[in-house]
């Protein structure tokens, strides 16, 4: 007689291993020069995603900051939000295909507060 917990961890084990086939690639980096519009790819690391890539992207008067890379949330569709952050503004775009992040136009997990917290210390580290 087989054993229940076999089958169920073979199912799951399918599971994961489609979920990793449907992974994209997104660009990521942040808050360095080459992550800033207008965007050049290269040089810039690509990492695998199994949510969406994004965008995060804010400026004022003096500098602007942008962040990019693969969002742990599941976001089906491809949207963008602003996002105020101490007085900043912030456009946060999500994308759900290859290198999607590389153009979006620029326009809530942990990962993306963090990175509005960041962008916000880099414009008043340069002012």
């Amino acid at each position: 007689m087989e054993n229940p917990h076999t089958k169920f961890l073979l199912f799951l084990g399918i599971l994961m291993w489609l979920r990793q086939a449907d992974a994209i690639n997104c660009y990521s980096c942040s808050l360095e020069g080459k992550c800033n519009d207008p965007f050049k790819s290269s040089g810039v690391s690509t990492s695998p995603c199994s949510g969406p890539c994004y965008k995060s992207k804010a400026s004022n008067a003096n500098a602007q900051a942008v962040i990019r890379g693969c969002e742990t949330i599941i976001q089906t569709e491809d949207k963008c939000t602003d996002v105020q952050v101490n007085g900043i503004t912030a456009k946060v775009c999500w994308c759900n295909e290859n290198l999607c992040n590389y153009a979006l136009p620029v326009g809530s997990s942990i990962i993306i507060m963090t990175a509005l917290i960041a962008i916000y210390i880099a414009l008043h580290e340069r002012e």
